[in-house]
């Protein structure tokens, strides 16, 4: 009797051992679908499209590894719910890492949605206020101010919160401009500074890449970034502005700056966003890019939202027939 206690012992000691880790690992799936129907008129052209605004499907968790360690991990998959096709690549961002008191740190394709987020992007969104489909016709992020965000073969690090100030980094190892998840020696450094206190919020954010042999023409090359933002109760005006430096030519600049005043309005349910920005064309030596952007949001429930938005982006100031006009309305579901 006593030999065989001994063994339904033992049993039940191992099979809690193997159970423990998984009990203390907690995992989280969550997602976002959202699509608009838009009007467009580029020039003289004009068509109505069903736009897809940056749907995904996500998991993510962390595991207590005791003594205030615990591994943080995700994988991030992006969609078209239009269409219900992949994004290419099709995760958005996959990592795995550490927390402790010390912050946070994390390898793989990172963007803002990791815990150590993007430190140029990061730094801008704590600043101003992106219009809504921000993933589809009215994206600023990579294509106009050029905030960095999501990139592979990353290592990237967040601080903890410091009486205010937190300080992000990320390096990374790119390959051609073309082919993001490919390696060929070429390297990326960016860092972010923010700070918040009471109704003030800003940062300053740099970033710089380097190429074996030296930057392709026109390829870029460093930036600066910072930006002040102040929220009076139901309004908050915000400012944001840059430089962009690149290995330029004879017809191109070696600096394109840029700038963004904005202002969000917010009343219970109701939410106007209001962008007025304009960055230089780094590939003309005269040409600017004048861009407007008006959003208006209700809140339906706390995960669904109903969007209307008007952008205005001139593209090019030196060639007309570039000069672009969005108008749409969406839905948005978060789970």
């Amino acid at each position: 009797m006593n030999h065989r206690f001994l063994l339904n012992a033992l049993a039940s000691l191992s099979l809690a051992a193997g159970l423990a880790p998984v009990q203390a690992q907690s995992v989280q799936v969550y997602g976002r679908v959202n699509t608009s129907v838009n009007t467009v008129r580029t020039g003289d052209v004009h068509q109505t499209v069903l736009q897809e605004n940056g749907s995904k499907l996500g998991f993510r968790g962390i595991e207590d590894l005791g003594g205030g360690l615990a591994a943080q991990f995700g994988l991030e998959m992006g969609f078209d719910a239009s269409s219900g096709v992949t994004t290419q690549p099709p995760y958005r961002n996959s990592y795995v890492g550490l927390k402790g008191n010390w912050g946070s740190l994390a390898l793989g394709r990172l963007d803002s949605g990791t815990p150590v987020g993007s430190p140029i992007f990061s730094q801008a969104l704590a600043i101003i206020n992106l219009a809504p489909n921000d993933a589809g016709a009215t994206q600023i992020g990579p294509n106009y101010l050029n905030l960095r965000n999501r990139t592979s073969n990353g290592i990237g690090y967040v601080s903890p919160n410091m009486a205010g100030f937190m300080l992000r980094g990320r390096f990374y190892f790119r390959g051609p401009p073309n082919d993001v998840g490919a390696e060929n020696g070429a390297k990326s450094l960016d860092l972010g500074l923010t700070y918040a206190n009471g109704p003030w919020r800003t940062g300053i954010s740099y970033g710089r890449d380097s190429r074996p042999g030296g930057l392709l023409p026109n390829e870029f090359s460093n930036k600066w970034q910072t930006g002040l933002r102040y929220d009076v109760g139901w309004v908050a005006p915000y400012v944001l502005i840059g430089r962009d430096s690149y290995a330029s030519t004879a017809t191109s600049r070696r600096n394109a700056d840029y700038w963004l005043l904005g202002v969000k309005f917010a009343h219970q349910a109701h939410a106007v966003v209001l962008n007025i920005m304009q960055r230089e064309v780094q590939t003309s030596r005269t040409a600017e890019r004048p861009r407007q952007q008006l959003a208006y949001t209700y809140a339906l429930s706390k995960r669904t939202e109903f969007q209307a938005f008007y952008d205005h982006d001139k593209v090019d100031s030196s060639k007309p027939e570039l000069n672009k006009r969005v108008f749409g309305v969406g839905l948005r579901h978060d789970f």
